[in-house]
């Protein structure tokens, strides 16, 4: 456990300790604004957390006065940002409430979260600051982050998800129906990370509620540009070391005067801080009277026939070196009027996965109409530095397209004049209206092509054209012929101009013909399944590349029970399929007496791994 706060072991002192047995995990629950309903083999997993975070009850109750201390003004920007207040236990989560907690990957602070996230966030990160170790400021920032990615999944639990995989990553996971849900059912293939966050609700909340001891709260107040820590500890009548470990996020040794207004925390042991009397002048920035539009979440000004880096830059108020960075300019390059430019630095993904390039657009200008950097356009698509895009091209906005997948173009409508009726020709018989000059899928293509000047929201990608499925016909009746009878099967012919719905019910005997260009990721989103399923249930790797003519099963096939296979007594060798609960079940013992007994702390299991069972 890493060093406590001095504020927090006035409470440890006098604390009774924490109820040694472990909460019981219950099979249903209310959180992040769902109604969950766990199965008995979700319910052992998530218990088998619960008993590893309360094994060393020192370190639980150290994390126990972390919490008691910080919930409430965790609690307060949740609030505000309209996020469901069981959010709280994510940073439990995440970092244990460690504001100096880094990762491998990069990921600092509180909630962890990566450089170039936390600029598009909005916080501050340099030599002298580093917000992702501010309480407050790093809470807003996650805040937004999964505020953000609910108002396009439409799920807090998706969202929830989301904050370990990105927007784009959880795409895969997710199903229709999981909009606006109101109820979820967690199983064992349930995501690990969601139920590790179950298991810091059902430990921690309990835990929280008891209050056995009054702590000494945290209070938010302005830091004085100019001065140190030191200096502001006297101010505050506090602790200066008390002071420095709740504020590990100033890296310099003053206050930065860059026009910021920062805050402290601190432990109000003390007289109350003066925020009224004499107030530190904070020197802001000016603000812009100009309408700024979002796009991607990120505020921009549409240029105006005329404009020039400098003139826009003046009217949205930021110097002429921050605009050209953050849009990606060169000094002295024109501007296309009618498009966003931005004061916000741009995200390395969009809200859409997927865009169609049209006939003359360039790279710069999708990176500039969905709000993303180029340089992940170019990442996540494999192109070269010097390489431009061709039109039909369909780029991933969102996430990699995997390598071994082939770069997919889809046809674009050819030029079409302006879209007329013709006068019918008088008749003496009643005719039907004159069929539209252009069918709905090109006019939809057309639309796309040609991006808005205004912000309405990025253009929608149309799914690729629903595909026939083949389906034996039966044999025409058998004529009497002078040869030798010879058995031929039938030929399978496509059914004329099918519909797929969202799941449809195929056998091994009723497959689906892959049509030529079409991909893994194309097929999942038109039939409304998952990519990761339907390599499952085709026994192919998540990137697999399909080829023309390939049969896939659109459904999941029947399952064949696997005999369970023991290599010595008191083992077992772990087969397709197995999972801690099944084995469990099958050995008349529990999952956590089966994780104890081979010496793990999560139920993680590889195909021909040897487990001791603790009854055989």
């Amino acid at each position: 456990m890493r060093k406590l706060l001095p504020t927090l072991l006035l409470g440890l002192a006098g604390r009774s300790a924490l109820a040694t047995a472990p909460p019981t995990v219950p099979a249903a629950l209310d959180a992040i604004g769902l109604h969950l309903t766990l199965d008995e083999e979700a319910r052992q997993l998530v218990q088998a957390k619960v008993n590893s975070l309360c094994r060393h009850t020192a370190s639980l109750e150290a994390r126990v006065a972390l919490a008691e201390a910080a919930f409430p003004l965790i609690d307060r920007v949740l609030a505000e940002e309209g996020v469901p207040s069981d959010f709280r236990y994510l940073v439990l989560q995440e970092s244990a409430l460690q504001g100096n907690a880094e990762s491998n990957h990069g990921a600092v602070g509180y909630w962890q979260l990566k450089r170039e996230t936390a600029l598009s966030l909005g916080l501050t990160v340099d030599g002298q600051v580093d917000e992702r170790r501010h309480l407050v400021a790093s809470t807003r920032a996650a805040a937004r982050y999964l505020t953000r990615n609910n108002a396009s999944l439409h799920n807090w639990a998706n969202a929830l998800l989301s904050y370990n995989l990105g927007l784009g990553g959880v795409r895969s996971y997710t199903t229709p129906a999981d909009a606006d849900a109101t109820q979820l059912v967690v199983t064992a293939r349930t995501s690990s990370y969601i139920l590790d966050f179950l298991a810091q609700k059902v430990v921690f909340e309990p835990a929280c509620a008891q209050h056995a001891v009054p702590f000494v709260p945290w209070r938010e107040v302005p830091a004085a540009p100019g001065q140190s820590l030191a200096q502001q500890a006297a101010t505050f009548a506090t602790d200066p070391d008390a002071l420095a470990q709740l504020n590990p996020w100033l890296l310099a040794n003053k206050v930065p005067q860059d026009g910021h207004s920062y805050t402290l925390l601190v432990p109000l042991g003390g007289p109350t801080p003066p925020l009224a009397a004499s107030p530190v002048p904070v020197t802001a920035p000016v603000a812009s009277t100009a309408a700024f539009s979002y796009v991607n979440g990120i505020k921009a000004l549409l240029a105006r026939p005329g404009d020039t880096p400098t003139l826009l830059a003046a009217r949205g108020g930021a110097s002429l070196g921050f605009f050209l960075k953050v849009n990606e300019l060169e000094a002295g390059e024109v501007l296309v009027p009618g498009e966003p430019y931005f004061f916000q630095r741009k995200r390395e993904t969009a809200a859409q996965d997927y865009h169609v390039v049209a006939a003359g657009q360039t790279l710069a200008a999708v990176a500039r109409h969905y709000g993303v950097l180029r340089h992940a356009l170019r990442a996540y698509n494999h192109l070269d530095p010097d390489e431009t895009v061709q039109p039909g091209l369909v780029l991933w906005l969102s996430h990699q397209r995997p390598r071994s997948l082939a770069p997919e173009y889809q046809p674009l409508p050819e030029a079409r004049p302006a879209i007329a009726r013709r006068t019918p020709t008088p008749a003496p018989a009643p005719t039907p209206p004159p069929a539209p000059a252009i069918s709905e899928d090109d006019a939809e293509l057309l639309a796309i092509n040609n991006l808005p000047t205004e912000i309405p929201g990025p253009p929608v990608i149309p799914l690729p054209t629903p595909r026939a499925v083949l389906a034996p016909t039966p044999p025409p009746a058998a004529k009497p012929v002078a040869v030798a009878p010879v058995a031929v099967p039938p030929v399978p012919v496509a059914v004329a101009h099918p519909v797929l719905p969202p799941r449809p019910a195929t056998t091994s005997t009723n497959p689906y013909l892959v049509a030529p260009g079409e991909t893994l990721y194309a097929l999942a989103r038109r039939v409304g399944v998952r990519p990761a399923e339907l390599a499952d249930w085709n026994n192919l790797p998540p990137d697999a590349a399909l080829r023309a003519g390939q049969m896939l099963r659109l459904s999941p096939p029947a399952s064949v029970p696997t005999p369970p296979v023991a290599s010595t007594p008191g083992a077992y060798v772990v087969a397709a399929g197995d999972t801690f609960f099944s084995i469990s079940r099958r050995y008349g013992c529990t999952v956590a007496e089966l994780l104890a007994h081979n010496g793990k702390d999560e139920p993680i299991l590889r195909v021909g791994e040897t487990l001791r069972v603790p009854r055989l």
